[in-house]
């Protein structure tokens, strides 16, 4: 995640993979453009390859073109989670004092760790833990967001 804006009145961490969507779109055309030109000579294996890039293209977007945005906006007195895919929006806000920090999350994929940042929130008198991104990642990208979320937050609070 990436800050877009850092000031002591607001924090906007924004993920937004313009660069996984284009790689997905180019992988998925290089099929389809094979299958195209296949047509004439294969026509069964041509549709094919044209249909399977498509296929690829869809399911590919659906799952991982995904922008993020959190927001801490002290004068609100509110954080806003937000998540707009091709297919929906989700919207979840709590006041600041609901949130008391932000951990990064660590999953096991293959033979390296992966991590995402989340939200540490006490609400309803219960311990609730909400992901910012749904996707793990390799990188210092999430601790990064979670020292700046920590750091926002404990700007005010004893």
């Amino acid at each position: 995640m990436k800050a877009t804006r850092n000031t002591p009145d607001q924090l906007i961490l924004e993920n937004n993979p313009i660069w996984l969507v284009v790689f997905i779109n180019a992988f998925a055309l290089i099929f389809i453009a094979v299958g195209l030109f296949m047509l004439p000579d294969a026509l069964l294996i041509g549709i094919a390859f044209t249909l399977g890039g498509l296929l690829i293209a869809v399911a590919f977007n659906l799952a991982f073109a995904r922008r993020t945005q959190l927001i801490l906006d002290r004068p609100a007195n509110r954080i806003e989670l937000r998540r707009r895919s091709l297919l929906a929006y989700y919207r979840q806000i709590w006041t600041i004092a609901d949130v008391t920090g932000a951990t990064v999350q660590t999953s096991m994929s293959g033979d390296s760790p992966t991590h995402r940042a989340a939200l540490n929130v006490h609400i309803y008198g219960r311990d609730e833990v909400h992901p910012v991104t749904l996707v793990y990642t390799s990188g210092s990208g999430p601790a990064q967001a979670v020292t700046l979320i920590n750091d926002w937050l404990n700007q005010t609070r004893p």
